[in-house]
This record gives C-alpha cells, structure tokens and sequence, in this order.
C-alpha cells in the first residue's frame, strides 16, 4: 500500500479557511453587524430584517465559532472589536473598505486570465489608473486610516519636528489627503499641498472645504510620474505611491530630492516585498489580480533603498525610546 510522506491536513485548513472568510463577507454585506450592539436574538434580528429566522441563528452560531460574536443562552453580540470596526454606527466603521478591498483584490477571474494572459493594453501602457478606481479607494479608505495609521503618523511627525514646526507639506499622491490635512491642523503657520490624479482631487478638495482648510491646504492635479509637484517642503508624504512610478522611478526620486528643503524629510511607505517577491504574501497576493489582468509595478525593498541612496536620501535613525514610532508603518528620510 501507498504510505504520503505527508499529510493533507494543509488542504483542509486552506478550505476552511475560505469558509470562515465567506462567512465573514456575507455577515459585512448583509450589515449584520449594525443589528448585535447588544445582546439580542435571531428572531428579533429576523423581524427587523425580513431575514428567514432559522437561518440566522444558524449564520450567528457560525460567526460566533469563528470569534466574531459572543453567544449567550440564545442570544448573540458583536464582540468588541466587531462593534468598533464592523457595527455601522461606528465612526470607523470599516465595511466599506472592506468590501472595496475585497472586489479590488478578488481572484475570480484568476482562471481565465491564467487561459487567455493579461490585457494587451494595460501591458502596454502599465498604468494603475487603468486597473484600480483610486478615487473610490481613497473615499472608503479614509475610516480604516483613522483605525491607527493617522495616530501614529501624527504623534511621530510632532516628535519629529518637536518646536521646529514644518511650514509646507506635500502629500504626494494623497489620495483623501486626510494625513496633510491633520497635520496643518495642528501646526501653526502651515501650509499643505495635496498632489493627485484629477478624478481622486475632487474628493480631496471636496474634504478640505468640508474641514474648512482652504486657506492653509491646496489641490494639485496632475501625474506625479511626469508632472511638476512644486517645491520647498519642509516634509513630503509618499505613501503606497512609488510602486507606480516604476517607470520613472529615478525621475520622480530626483523632483523629491530637490523639492524638499535642506532640513526636510521625506516620509516613504512601501510594500517591503523581498527580492524573490515571496514575501509578504498578504501584498504578493493583493497584486496578484492586477498582475494579472497586466501591470508589472510592484517594487522590491531593494530596489525603493537603492534608488532612494542613489538620488542623495539618508534613511532617518531615531532611538524610539517612549514608543513613539510604534505603529508607524514606514520610514524617514532626510536630504
């Protein structure tokens, strides 16, 4: 008889993994979450809802033995963190973005694509605008910046500059541009720059009138890849951006060097992807349809560090002895 050298267990896990991922989608589409503030039952969810009563309580038993409600004697509630991220009435209620992310990332056209290869258009031209709706992702992105990422670049850019306050900051492909606008908000004297494609500046300008900062932050509309992005900031914002200026690359490296004041710094945030583009996998996959479909942007960490050395940029060394940095998703540069 055959002996496995191994066993299939990796198989099994990978299934059931999908199964609670399936779960977790429906419960976030059907807003299931907004209902379980506190503790209720299926039928009364039933009766709000229209929903079949059986079924529900079938559904809420299986999200709570996937950890996403607390159960009782036949009743359910959200947990905490399902009732901060995933409850509506949350201010970063996170449903939105997560659905986008899921429809952007999705691999349902995985086969075909492997059958028929990419689009010969996005192939030839390599261009994100053709793939992703950026506007839309900056729109739903903007709860999910302000579950920790805004904090932590906030309170690192006010130790950074401590009393010696920046007076213009650019947020290169800023999408909402809500870390720009936080930051004049809280420097005195400051200007800020938000510097995107023309369909995503609508919603940055719509947001700065909205916040009352007309005044002290503008809209650039352009292609950062070719176009002007102005000059003498004390601290330029690139964050998620270089990957798409792969064919620009050391153009864009050099506007940013010398649009930057002597004591500026640079702030970078990328994707880390290891030299064989094994790791991390969560990026590796989250590409991987619009790799597919055609684009080849995706940047290793090596090549973002050579290319940042190579136009004059040091990496920024800081003792983070309060954790301060904690949290921070990428790193400083100076001139």
């Amino acid at each position: 008889m055959y002996q496995p050298k191994e066993n299939s267990k990796l198989y099994h896990r990978l299934l059931h993994q999908k199964r609670e991922t399936e779960l977790f989608l429906s419960a976030v589409r059907l807003n299931i979450f907004s209902y379980l503030e506190e503790w209720t039952t299926a039928k009364i969810v039933a009766e709000r809802t229209g929903f079949n009563e059986r079924n529900l309580d079938l559904f809420f038993n299986a999200l709570a033995c996937i950890g996403l409600l607390e159960k009782g004697e036949g009743i359910y509630r959200n947990t905490s963190q399902s009732n901060e991220f995933l409850n509506q009435r949350s201010p970063i209620y996170l449903g939105e973005w997560i659905l986008f992310r899921e429809e952007m990332m999705s691999l349902k056209q995985l086969d075909e694509r492997i059958k028929n290869g990419p689009v010969d258009e996005i192939v030839r031209n390599n261009k994100g605008v053709e793939v992703y709706d950026f506007y839309e992702a900056a729109r739903v992105s903007i709860s999910e910046m302000y579950s920790g990422r805004v904090q932590s670049f906030v309170k690192v850019a006010l130790s950074l500059f401590k009393n010696d306050f920046p007076k213009k900051i650019l947020d290169l492909g800023g999408g909402s541009g809500v870390l720009v606008m936080e930051l004049v908000s809280l420097f005195p004297d400051c200007s800020g720059v938000i510097f995107e494609y023309p369909g995503v500046a609508v919603l940055a300008r719509k947001l700065v009138a909205e916040r009352g900062l007309t005044q002290q932050v503008s809209v650039l509309e352009g292609d950062f890849t070719v176009d002007s992005i102005g000059g003498d900031y004390d601290l330029i914002i690139a964050s998620g951006i270089l990957d798409f200026a792969r064919d620009h690359l050391n153009t864009l490296m050099d506007k940013m060097y010398h649009a930057l004041t002597a004591s500026g710094y640079l702030y970078v945030v990328t994707h880390n992807i290891s030299e064989d583009y094994q790791r991390p996998p969560e990026s590796i996959l989250g590409w991987l349809s619009s790799h597919l479909e055609g684009l080849d942007i995706l940047l290793s960490k090596k090549t973002v560090d050579s290319a940042l050395k190579q136009h004059g940029f040091r990496r920024v060394h800081i003792n983070d002895v309060n954790g301060i940095f904690k949290g921070l998703q990428g790193e400083f540069y100076s001139k």
